[in-house]
């Protein structure tokens, strides 16, 4: 009895490999999950992005340059969308509102079709930016899922060693993890975050811009468009992850 039946594919990096310190081979082949990662998946953790990580990195048949946990996340959610390709297929069962007229309908999205968006050269100039206000030169960088772990595990600090803390300092830590550099020095996360504290929100607002300019032009287009069953109105809606996504309940 053969004990390995499962399915690879081969894919490409969205980022090209070149968005890191070194240049890497973004070519990669998956194989489908089994049994063992989907009980990994289903384990408690307060390192959800470590987790996914992890399963992605035992389902390629080639190891990486870097850890998937240090992947960009556009290339991250490129890999685990494939992933589940390769899994279950590429039909994807969600259900959708329509702003319109309030139906509630059931919509197949098609995960191979959704746009890829690779990497340009151009988009590397956009990563240094100088702040309107303070003057500071900046250099950014993309999320990692280490990163995402890491915002969400520090939230839980803060509020544990500062209880009386008021507002949610989720946009100060997301800017920190985006900071490579003020004016050329590289900044440890204390440091980063007594940095972000103090800057005026019109280069806070800045800063944001820039990143959401830049991750729109890389990885998996996160936006569906369908067409609403009752009243026929064209729909654009984010992209969702649902229970659907790693256990379809049809094939």
């Amino acid at each position: 009895m053969n004990e390995n039946i499962t399915i690879t594919e081969d894919y490409s990096l969205p980022s090209k490999g070149q968005i890191y310190a070194k240049l890497i081979d973004p070519e990669v082949c998956l194989r489908s999950m089994t049994t063992a990662e989907e009980m990994k998946r289903l384990s408690i953790t307060d390192k959800p992005y470590k987790q996914l990580s992890e399963i992605i990195e035992d389902c390629l048949t080639k190891k990486l340059d870097i850890p998937v946990y240090d992947l960009c996340v556009e290339d991250y959610q490129y890999l685990l969308h494939k992933l589940r390709v390769v899994t279950y297929g590429p039909d994807y069962n969600v259900s959708i509102v329509c702003p319109v007229c309030g139906e509630i309908f059931d919509y197949s999205i098609n995960l191979d079709e959704l746009e890829v968006l690779e990497y340009k050269p151009e988009l590397k100039e956009k990563f240094k930016l100088d702040l309107p206000k303070t003057g500071h030169s900046i250099e950014l960088k993309l999320q990692t899922p280490r990163d995402l772990d890491w915002i969400e595990n520090r939230k839980k600090e803060m509020k544990k060693q500062f209880p009386e803390m008021q507002g949610d300092p989720t946009i100060v830590l997301s800017i920190v993890s985006i900071l490579k550099s003020v004016d050329g020095e590289e900044l440890n996360s204390f440091m980063a975050e007594e940095f972000v504290k103090k800057l005026p929100m019109k280069d806070v607002n800045i800063i944001i811009n820039r990143m959401k300019d830049i991750q729109s032009q890389l990885g998996i287009k996160s936006e569906v468009y369908c067409e609403c069953t009752n009243c026929h109105n064209k729909i654009k809606t984010p992209f969702r992850f649902t229970s659907e996504f790693f256990r379809p309940e049809t094939n």
